[in-house]
């Protein structure tokens, strides 16, 4: 019998404890910044919830997704999780734990985070997190401690994110968030436990399916920001140390392109990069991908079925200033 669920004639008191960190503002106050935490006209839902009570925050930064119509938006989560102790070739990651970081859970598959957002890289499942203790450069830190499915290499300071699932102990696999265009405007508490798949349409689908609205660009102080990736901190269009923008409604900061590539980057702008995309770096078909020397490629072509190739032609040049 489950006793979980069911039928009670009379009123329920649900009483429960819990605690959360001290206030964070973690935006920047400006006057008159009218692109500041500008909402579209409506949300989505998340497609990569925490699978137990967890939290996202103020200023973590999310995909918003929609189809070609602009219909059924659906939003990521980028989880970032930073590494505290070397691993060579092992099945045990240590990983920060305070009030203001994502809590991993059994059944999460993570990766060190690709050079590119949306790149490949090798991947595992974590088959077991336990809350504890240990040492880093003498002192002793909270931390979480993950076992996971394969052996795994990476120093202190990685910053591990979500990786598509994959069948295994360990596979190539692609980084689940493939832009970075929105931010959350504040806290969010998925206080369900036992999260299933959230794209299920089964009608018998009993748990919590979250939607929101994220803001499409923000100005945030970095340290107070859940860990950031060298590939996420490409995107940053600020030049004030210790601060981060992200804006959605832009190109890198700048909506001067080329006249060729216009039409093109109204909606498709996956992220910008240092290097020059390849037949193997993932995308979708009218992505767009902004080089650090300005070029604008497009993804104009996907072969294969099980391994693909990916071609992306120059669409543009985006002028400086």
């Amino acid at each position: 019998m489950d006793t979980t669920k069911g039928t009670f004639l009379g009123s329920v008191l649900v009483q429960q404890s819990g605690s959360i960190g001290g206030a964070r503002f973690v935006f920047v106050k400006l006057q008159g910044e009218k692109n500041e935490l500008v909402f579209p006209t409506f949300g989505g839902q998340l497609m990569n919830p925490f699978p137990g009570k967890a939290k996202f925050y103020a200023g973590d930064l999310l995909e918003y997704r929609t189809n070609s119509k602009g219909y059924k938006p659906s939003i990521y989560l980028l989880k970032t999780y930073k590494v505290l102790k070397d691993v060579s070739s092992a099945t045990t990651v240590y990983i920060e734990r305070n009030g203001y970081r994502h809590i991993p859970f059994a059944g999460d598959f993570l990766m060190a985070a690709p050079d590119v957002i949306g790149g490949t890289g090798t991947a595992v499942k974590v088959t077991a997190v336990t809350a504890t203790t240990t040492s880093v450069d003498t002192a002793t830190v909270d931390c979480w401690q993950l076992t996971v499915s394969a052996n795994f290499t990476c120093t202190a300071g990685t910053v591990l994110v979500e990786s598509e699932a994959f069948e295994g102990t360990s596979a190539t696999a692609a980084m689940l968030v493939k832009r970075i265009n929105a931010v959350a405007a504040c806290d969010y508490d998925c206080f369900q436990d036992n999260v299933a798949d959230p794209t299920s349409l089964a009608e018998d689908f009993e748990n919590a399916r979250y939607f929101f609205t994220p803001a499409l660009g923000g100005l945030m102080y970095k340290h107070k920001m859940s860990p950031i990736p060298a590939c996420v901190e490409a995107l940053n269009q600020c030049n004030i140390e210790g601060w981060f923008k992200v804006d959605g409604l832009s190109v890198n900061g700048s909506a001067a392109v080329a006249a060729d590539a216009s039409k093109a980057l109204s909606d498709k702008v996956r992220y910008s990069a240092s290097t020059t995309p390849t037949t193997s770096t993932v995308g979708e078909i009218g992505d767009i991908i902004v080089v650090g020397t300005g070029s604008i490629y497009s993804l104009t072509g996907i072969t294969g079925t099980t391994s693909k190739t990916y071609t992306w032609s120059v669409v543009g040049q985006k002028n400086a200033g």
